[in-house]
């Protein structure tokens, strides 16, 4: 996908998500979002949404994800982005910077599902 339609999905989910939180917080304020964004290694972009009644649990369950994602991010090459309530929890996903084109994603071999796609 290209960089700008990458961006204008995730600025679209992020709205959908912060609307839907806004709305469940008038119904229930103590809820808490986790927030977690990611490129594929098909440069797409994923993402998961995650509710909690409590702010402690959110934050044990979004630096659980951290630690996944950083595993998976060994080589630096797949960036992501993990929030609670809309703030950032981690700041070493690149995903902004990469969204922002300031980061670019340096694998030119990438296996998948035994098919060899060549990045340039």
């Amino acid at each position: 996908m290209e960089l700008t339609t990458l961006n204008k999905e995730y600025k679209l989910l992020r709205e959908e998500s912060n609307e839907k939180f806004i709305k469940m917080t008038q119904l229930e304020p103590e809820i808490n979002l986790v927030e977690e964004y990611w490129i594929t290694s098909d440069h797409t972009l994923g993402n998961a949404r995650c509710y909690f009644d409590s702010y402690e649990m959110s934050i044990e369950y979004a630096l659980d994800r951290v630690d996944y994602r950083m595993t998976l991010n060994a080589d630096g090459q797949k960036p992501f982005i993990i929030l609670v309530n809309g703030k950032t929890i981690n700041t070493k996903g690149q995903l902004e910077s990469f969204l922002n084109g300031d980061f670019e994603i340096k694998a030119e071999n990438i296996v998948e599902s035994n098919v060899r796609r060549l990045y340039s």
